[in-house]
């Protein structure tokens, strides 16, 4: 299982990466709940639920809870801009 994030106030703007610099892979393996997801990305998480569902988000299952993973919204923030 992946290790998970505590949401907590976190300045997440240092790790935004211009679109050909690559995530770094410490992000690799990390996820956050949906709702700090939503936060991360100014969205509802609703609309974070549904841009899993899509695909443009990826997701892990915790149980009956749902992770978003980190190099995916950092990927979606940079494709977004």
């Amino acid at each position: 299982m992946a290790r998970h994030l505590a949401a907590a106030q976190y300045d997440y703007s240092r790790y935004d990466y211009t679109p050909d610099e690559p995530v770094p892979h410490v992000f690799d393996g990390l996820s956050v709940p949906v709702r700090t997801a939503a936060s991360m990305l100014g969205l509802s998480p609703w609309t974070v639920s549904h841009l899993v569902d899509r695909g443009e988000l990826r997701s892990e299952r915790g149980g009956q809870y749902r992770y978003v993973t980190l190099p995916s919204i950092f990927a979606y923030r940079r494709r977004t801009r």
